[in-house]
């Protein structure tokens, strides 16, 4: 189903996304290379007050349409004031964790990037030494030791794991960030898909910002009112590898995360499609509750849509490996691959599928005849002493 040229480009559109260094409030290289792919292939979009990025292809006659949304950022950290610390010997810097690390993982010291200027063409290389809760758990400070001494760093600059950009095996992809740019990734491919074939179809690509620190560019999506009332939301994650969410047995419909369980009818979208990849022989598809955090899904249905979520089994979660490293995070290559698949096919079915979905909802309703017969026998119940 997917030729071999197709299967380059999309590792390659993978490769040269989560090569890009990013953090919360620090998404511009991630953004500029959305924009890229976005114009190249003649797709609309816009770019809110906030800087998230809302693409949206629509050809042919009107449907309900179908967002694919996904985050830009990566855990990292941000740059906050100068100058050493008795309990870090040899600190010349202190910074702020953006993103949900465990404070487990800065016990050891840690080679780091930090980009002067925030440009991602210069990075100062330094030693993250140790890290202190300065607050909750997500609170938390670093202090680092620059390698060589730098004039050019201020407050306010990132910095992110010294790990390699991307790994490209057998069978798994690894990456210091696929936690979110495969999801990007993958919204991009699919419009892109629908671009090539001209689909007739309804579909969002939605490209937001800061969701590490608290999906705060998905709730002001949401606040604006971009997306129509009727969209079909999807959250597109890589989420932590769970008993019944493996790697390698395919992408997985998420029917939950640690909040909120998602709507069935949203959901129903992402299952009709995987019935119709089973028919052309790409089976794998799984369906589980990702109870490992909270994703853009939530945030949807508390503004009131109808949403779901498909995940990537991730390994080394937010970069977090077994006895407290800092590694690579990593998908499986044919999860990847499918889970695009998945996506573009919901898309071309989107027109029928959302017909289809409603009318299906409707011939499960309770029959009439059923509810008559309750009524007739109410008063048998209502005789019965207690």
């Amino acid at each position: 189903m997917i030729s071999d040229g197709q299967v380059r480009f999309y590792l390659e559109t993978l490769q040269n996304l989560v090569s890009i260094p990013t953090a919360s409030f620090h998404e511009e290289g991630v953004c500029a290379a959305i924009k890229v792919f976005l114009d190249r292939y003649n797709i609309p979009y816009e770019i809110d007050p906030y800087g998230n990025i809302i693409a949206h292809y629509q050809k042919g006659p009107t449907c309900r349409p179908l967002a694919l949304m996904a985050h830009t950022d990566h855990p990292a950290f941000e740059l906050l004031t100068p100058g050493s610390d008795a309990e870090f010997e040899g600190a010349t810097w202190t910074a702020r964790l953006l993103g949900g690390v465990g404070i487990d993982w800065f016990k050891e010291e840690r080679p780091v990037k930090i980009f002067a200027g925030n440009d991602p063409a210069s990075p100062v290389a330094a030693t993250l030494l140790g890290g202190r809760v300065v607050g909750g758990p997500r609170q938390i400070n670093l202090f680092l030791r620059l390698n060589e001494p730098s004039e050019a760093l201020v407050a306010g600059n990132f910095g992110i794991w010294d790990l390699p950009d991307f790994v490209l095996g057998e069978e798994l992809i690894q990456a210091r960030v696929i936690d979110d740019l495969v999801g990007c990734t993958a919204a991009l491919l699919t419009l892109w898909k629908l671009a090539q074939d001209s689909t007739d179809t309804n579909v969002y690509g939605v490209f937001t910002r800061a969701e590490e620190v608290g999906l705060v560019g998905a709730e002001l999506v949401f606040a604006q009112k971009i997306l129509p009332p009727e969209t079909y939301v999807v959250s597109l994650e890589a989420s932590r590898a769970l008993p019944g969410a493996v790697q390698g047995e395919g992408p997985v419909i998420r029917v939950g995360d640690r909040g909120f369980t998602f709507s069935e009818e949203a959901e129903y979208v992402l299952k009709v499609a995987a019935e119709s990849l089973r028919e052309h022989g790409l089976p794998k598809v799984q369906r589980q509750l990702m109870s490992g955090g909270r994703c853009e899904a939530s945030t949807a249905i508390l503004q009131g849509y109808l949403a779901t979520g498909l995940a990537f089994p991730l390994g080394n979660y937010h970069n977090m490996a077994e006895g407290y490293r800092l590694e690579t995070e990593n998908i499986h290559r044919q999860d990847f691959l499918t889970g695009v698949a998945l996506l573009q096919e919901a898309a071309r079915l989107l027109p029928e599928l959302s017909e289809r979905a409603t009318a299906r909802l409707a011939a499960e309703t309770t029959s009439q005849i059923l509810i008559d017969r309750l009524t007739a026998t109410r008063e048998i119940i209502a005789g019965q002493p207690l």
